[in-house]
């Protein structure tokens, strides 16, 4: 079973003043720590910890992959990240 990552109810309005596009709700450590702690992990148990969506979770995972702080492989069709 995954470890439930604790979620932060956000009331005030996250979008970035200048550009007007939402700013994430948690930050690329506490995404590191997850796939860290649940390796491997899919895509859409990340996005339900963090309460976003599989594409928005799957957005930041492919740019964390870029990064090289983390690697995925296809297993049985499904993608799962692990940490380098």
């Amino acid at each position: 079973m995954l470890d439930p990552i604790p979620l932060v109810t956000v009331t005030e309005d996250r979008r970035d003043p200048e550009t007007g596009k939402f700013s994430s709700s948690f930050s690329d450590e506490a995404l590191l720590d997850a796939v860290s702690q649940n390796e491997p992990v899919g895509t859409t148990d990340l996005a339900q910890m963090f309460d976003c969506t599989q594409q928005a979770a799957y957005q930041r995972l492919v740019a964390l992959e870029d990064d090289e702080k983390i690697e995925s492989k296809l297993i049985g069709g499904a993608r799962v990240w692990m940490v380098d």
